[in-house]
């Protein structure tokens, strides 16, 4: 039986239109707010490999500084999305749909990333590659969602 396995193929800054910005900031109501909403959000690629259960979400995420050892405190990815192979096409984008045998890619949205910690998942825990922009096709496949 082969372990699992998880490389974690880019950490971006995504792309937020003004839309998004707008839709957000009626949540919040306050421009301060609204950037730090944004600040430290991330879209995250990866690719996960052994699997013999379902990939829980619950799990992939960050333990919090000010509570590092208290899983009730941990954030974690959310608004996912089952990409092909290649990343160029989304197969599912829906709660759970990160399931399958083989190589499974996808990407996630997490709120409050800091780039010094590690990324912890239901295997462990796996350093992550320096923040970069995203790329386009990740921004055309997965646009930010405002949480309204």
């Amino acid at each position: 039986m082969e372990h699992p396995y998880l490389t974690v193929l880019g950490v971006y800054r995504p792309i937020i239109s003004t839309e998004t910005w707008q839709e957000q900031w009626q949540v919040t109501g306050d421009d301060d707010q609204t950037k730090e909403h944004f600040d430290k959000l991330v879209l995250i690629e990866a690719i996960v490999e052994g699997l013999d259960e379902q990939f829980d979400m619950s799990k992939f995420g960050q333990m919090q500084p000010d509570h590092p050892d208290d899983p009730r405190y941990m954030q974690v990815g959310y608004d996912e999305a089952l990409l092909s192979a290649d990343g160029e096409t989304m197969i599912h984008r829906e709660m759970n749909c990160v399931r399958g045998t083989g190589q499974l890619r996808f990407a996630v949205y997490l709120h409050l990333y800091h780039p010094d910690r590690p990324l912890q998942w239901q295997a462990g825990a796996v350093s992550c590659p320096p923040i970069q922009d995203a790329p386009l096709r990740l921004m055309m496949l997965l646009p930010y969602n405002a949480c309204t």
